[in-house]
């Protein structure tokens, strides 16, 4: 898959499911298998889960414009991917600490784990990036 087609899919996934989040927690919260009714504290960190989403996909919009440093778009690549790491991480954490019944984080952490792929494929082959690793 080409990169910029990668990006363009993690803008618009990142940018759905944050406005998602911001505008219907509670249809999120029903997808996420969390159980109703929603304490507002709940619907907050959903709202809170949004936001990030939203920012990111705007970091990488923002990034795609013509006259941007390409490390801008590296940073901002790296930055997504490891927000995603991060919450794959806390999600098996938190199946380690409650291990029975269902695992109700599947959802967000499918969608990260594509946020990670997504991210790595949409990374340039460019003399930045081989410069660094030399």
């Amino acid at each position: 898959m080409e990169p910029k087609k990668s990006r363009k899919m993690l803008v618009s996934g990142r940018a759905a499911a944050g406005w998602s989040a911001i505008l219907v927690p509670k249809l999120v919260a029903k997808a996420w298998g969390v159980k109703s009714p929603l304490r507002s504290d709940i619907k907050y960190a959903i709202r809170l889960f949004g936001i990030r989403n939203v920012i990111l996909a705007y970091q990488l919009y923002q990034a795609e414009r013509l006259d941007a440093d390409p490390e801008e778009l590296e940073e901002v690549l790296r930055q997504g991917i490891a927000v995603d790491i991060f919450d794959v991480l806390f999600a098996v954490g938190a199946r380690m600490v409650k291990p029975e019944g269902h695992f109700a984080a599947g959802l967000p952490v499918l969608a990260s784990l594509a946020g990670i792929a997504l991210g790595f494929l949409g990374r340039e082959n460019s003399e930045l990036s081989r410069g660094q690793d030399g």
